[in-house]
């Protein structure tokens, strides 16, 4: 592969990253992403599900 291929694929890679398409998310990062969905509340590494904002 050239020199420019290579640079290429390198940008590429970057910009993967930097969407978030590249990156998986820590298994804690996507435990609280599904407990705020499910309208739960991550408090000290757990998911409160009887906590509902604003009550």
């Amino acid at each position: 592969m050239g020199k420019a291929a290579r640079g290429g694929v390198g940008v590429l890679l970057l910009m993967v990253e930097l969407t978030g398409c590249g990156v998986l998310a820590s298994p804690v990062t996507a435990a609280q992403q599904e407990c705020e969905r499910s309208g739960g509340a991550w408090r000290d590494g757990t998911c409160d599900r009887a906590v509902r904002p604003g009550y």
